[in-house]
């Protein structure tokens, strides 16, 4: 790949990600699943990623100067947010606690390094590895059982684009915020927009192809 090449292809790509992070929110809405929390959540999850990343690909002049801040909130809510999806999804208490004690581990590493991007770092490093591992936990439940219902269908869809996003995540968050380099960041860019295009395409094809809701899932058992 040519150097030359790469910020056209990262702008393409960064396009195709963002206009996808809109499309679980339209099917949720087109197809009527308002009364089903976790799918809201997971469509308002890419709906913030969409909204976040827009002023970004476009370079709006008052992005640039909000830039950290936004970032600062965005990894502050992206693990809440993902272990909300599983308690509703599994309704597990288990997932209530976790989401209980994460949010105090954000408050304590806060109060401790303030609110910042030393504070940041350790709370996206945990957070991206505990999402990595509920979904691969998630899907791993999906293929132990022979028949599934609509609703596992989207699900195991849902955690396989979360696999992509927060297993290449892994790539982002070293050289991001470990081993920072300008030379890299091209490369960390196009990572980035390939995980979420990956991500978004394979959810917002279980949320077209097997998402119902819950009164028509209901009649079909």
């Amino acid at each position: 790949m040519k150097t030359g090449l790469l910020p056209v292809l990262n702008l393409l790509i960064s396009i195709i990600a963002v206009s996808l992070c809109f499309i679980p929110m339209a099917i949720f809405w087109l197809k009527r699943l308002a009364p089903d929390k976790s799918f809201f959540l997971i469509a308002i999850f890419w709906l913030i990623n969409g909204v976040t990343y827009t002023p970004e690909i476009f370079r709006w002049n008052w992005y640039k100067a909000m830039s950290n801040e936004i970032t600062l909130v965005y990894n502050l809510i992206d693990t809440p947010l993902i272990l909300m999806i599983f308690y509703f999804a599994f309704k597990k208490k288990i997932f209530k606690y976790m989401l209980i004690g994460f949010i105090i581990f954000e408050i304590l590493m806060i109060v401790w390094k303030g609110y910042n991007f030393d504070s940041n770092t350790p709370i996206i490093g945990l957070g991206s590895l505990i999402s990595l591992i509920l979904n691969i936990w998630g899907i791993s439940i999906y293929f132990q059982k022979m028949r599934h219902t609509s609703f596992e269908n989207v699900l195991a869809f849902v955690n396989a684009g979360y696999i992509f996003y927060y297993g290449l995540f892994t790539v982002i968050y070293i050289f991001n915020y470990i081993i920072f380099s300008r030379a890299t960041l091209p490369y960390v860019t196009f990572i980035n927009y390939l995980s979420i295009t990956i991500a978004t395409g394979l959810i917002s094809y279980g949320y077209w192809r097997y998402a119902r809701s819950p009164w028509k899932e209901a009649n079909t058992h």
